[in-house]
């Protein structure tokens, strides 16, 4: 699907000599977009659109380039797997407004988004805003930004300075030194998706002058998968100790615009079939911040561990359900300041109440870890089909929303999600097995055994287990160590739950494909033992019915161990929820 191209040494030399790339490149007619490639993209801020086969884009408000006589640039869509969107009409110069049409001026020739419009990509914009922040940008752009981009994404290249032409010449040798290490297959696809912009940002035709007219000092802005202008947000990454600079840490942004917008189509698709029923739990809800932000960040405290009510179906409307999702929507913002984003990782948790006024038992029904002081909007879809069990009764059920320390301002909507999904059969009770919140130290395994009777007829008994590392003391645990769960069924049947090889550099950041948010002004890109910062905490679940024997008492026994013995030492603390559920 790729055209013809020089040897490397004449694409190399095309970034080197600015001036005569035009007469070297691919001629603006629109058949330089779609390159060789095998990688898959998977991440869209709102993901608006919806599949398309055509994925034309409508015609050029600026009109300026003639003509495509080339691929069709939906064909890298195709390529990719990737469902098409229909460009948009209009467009907006604000932050999470449609972005329209535009045209530039390039050191390759000009260049419009109607004529390339593929229908799945994303763009993203770096300016260079003639301060030391731009240049320390500027100067980090390596091969990683390519080696770590999904395929379906574009860069513009930008300089607010007094020169801007003598500006994209400069990003041009940049980036061209950046293109280097790869091989001739990458430099070619790459090449096509660099762009050195001549105009200034603010005079660019159409939306993005519109867009940049009204951000001057704007130093990195996208637009997704939804066709929305969106804020990357921070550009720093402390993968090399500290927080430096890096533009190569922009590649994920792409990646999780195409996360969300395949996470949008999935809760889209689910809502046409008609088989959702869906409950609010909080419904859009403004926490507003108890006062301005500090050194530690705003809060909202007088919301922490507020208990919300939830209406669920009649007993016999719940027996059909198989499956419960909860989604959790925040936003924070807006775009310029944060005074409204809380500035730390903290936990957050939604617990079951058996009473109204949750004085009673809890469980823990869903578990986060909150972004770093990312504005925007962050969607995350927990499964929570176990908790079924909890609610079985329907009605009125109540739930407590909190975090540990203090609760993050912003606007907060969480939402149950029950299906039938034809799994044959539905979680009925859960029993509470080992839960808390321990320090991993020689006393953390005073477990008790605990012992378990599954009825008669029981269709399936599954372990299910949250777990997470926390704290920074000996050796870094638990939140930067790995640690091994073991449990024990009758004392014979051996379940491990560890974290082997997720404590590495961008060991959160390559997890973006799973819905880690990206550009964190925080050490997010880091991993960590059993979560990252802005993402769920999944629940680990293991299906032990051949283990067991209905109708009679079973035993399950747990220890935390470091290096594959009993834990000793301070080694900070685990946060464990474990249930036994029976399903019918």
């Amino acid at each position: 699907m790729s055209r013809p191209v020089s040897p490397p040494s004449a694409i190399f030399a095309i970034f080197a000599l600015g001036a005569l790339a035009p007469a070297c490149s691919t001629p603006a007619s629109g058949d330089d977009e779609v390159g060789t490639s095998t990688g898959e993209g998977t991440s869209s801020e709102s993901g608006e659109g919806t599949s398309s086969e055509s994925g034309e884009g409508s015609s050029s408000e600026s009109g300026e380039t003639g003509t495509p006589t080339g691929p069709d640039p939906a064909a890298i869509c195709d390529e990719l797997g990737l469902p098409v969107t229909p460009m948009a009409e209009g467009g907006s110069g604000a932050w999470g407004g449609l972005a329209g049409d535009f045209a530039v001026d390039t050191t390759f020739g000009p260049w419009a988004l109607s004529e390339h419009y593929s229908g799945c990509d994303s763009y993203v914009f770096i300016n260079h805003l003639g301060d030391g922040t731009s240049d320390s940008l500027r100067a980090s752009f390596s091969a990683a930004l390519f080696e770590r981009s999904p395929q379906n994404v574009h860069y513009f290249f930008l300089s607010s300075g007094a020169d801007p032409a003598q500006g994209a010449l400069d990003w041009q040798t940049k980036i061209g030194q950046a293109l280097s290490p790869l091989d001739e297959a990458q430099t070619e696809y790459w090449t096509e998706r660099v762009h050195f912009v001549d105009d200034a940002p603010a005079s660019i035709q159409g939306s993005v002058g519109q867009f940049f007219a009204g951000n001057t000092n704007v130093m990195v802005a996208a637009i997704d998968r939804a066709q929305r202008w969106d804020y990357p947000n921070s550009t720093n990454d402390t993968g090399g100790g500290s927080f430096a600079q890096s533009g190569d840490v922009l590649a994920y942004t792409p990646r999780w615009y195409n996360f969300v917008h395949a996470q949008a189509l999935e809760l889209e698709a689910q809502d046409d079939a008609g088989d959702v029923t869906e409950i609010a739990l909080i419904d859009h809800v403004e926490f507003v911040p108890d006062g301005p932000a500090g050194p530690d960040g705003p809060f909202a405290n007088a919301f922490n561990n507020a208990v919300w009510t939830a209406e669920f179906p009649d007993p016999a409307t719940m027996a059909g359900f198989d499956t419960m999702e909860v989604v959790v929507t925040g936003r924070c913002g807006p775009v310029g300041g944060d005074d409204d984003c809380g500035h730390w990782d903290y936990e957050a948790f939604v617990h079951w109440c058996d009473t109204e006024a949750c004085d009673g038992e809890l469980r823990e029904v869903l578990r986060w870890i909150t972004p770093y002081a990312r504005i925007g909007e962050r969607k995350w879809v927990f499964e929570a089909s176990p908790m079924l069990a909890m609610v079985q009764a329907g009605g009125a059920q109540h739930f407590r929303f909190g975090m540990r320390w203090n609760m993050n301002p912003g606007v907060w909507d969480i939402r149950f999600r029950l299906r039938n999904t034809g799994k044959g059969s539905a979680a009925k009770t859960a029993v509470p097995a080992f839960v808390g919140n321990r320090g991993f130290n020689d006393d953390y395994n005073d477990w008790e055994q605990v012992e378990f009777t599954p009825p008669p007829g029981t269709a399936k008994v599954e372990l299910v287990a949250l777990i997470s590392g926390h704290g920074q003391s000996t050796g870094n645990c638990a939140e930067w160590c790995n640690h091994q769960h073991e449990f024990t069924v009758n004392g014979q049947d051996l379940h491990l739950r560890e974290f082997a090889g997720q404590v590495v550099n961008q060991g959160c950041a390559e997890r973006v494909d799973e819905g880690v948010v990206p550009g964190q002004w925080g050490n997010w890109t880091p991993g960590r033992a059993g979560w990252c910062p802005g993402q769920p905490v999944q629940p680990w679940i293991v299906d032990i019915s051949d283990q067991v024997t209905m109708g009679e008492v079973n035993t399950l026994d747990y220890r935390g161990l470091f290096g594959g013995a009993p834990v000793t030492g301070d080694r900070g603390r685990i946060l464990l929820s474990s249930y036994i559920v029976y399903s019918e």
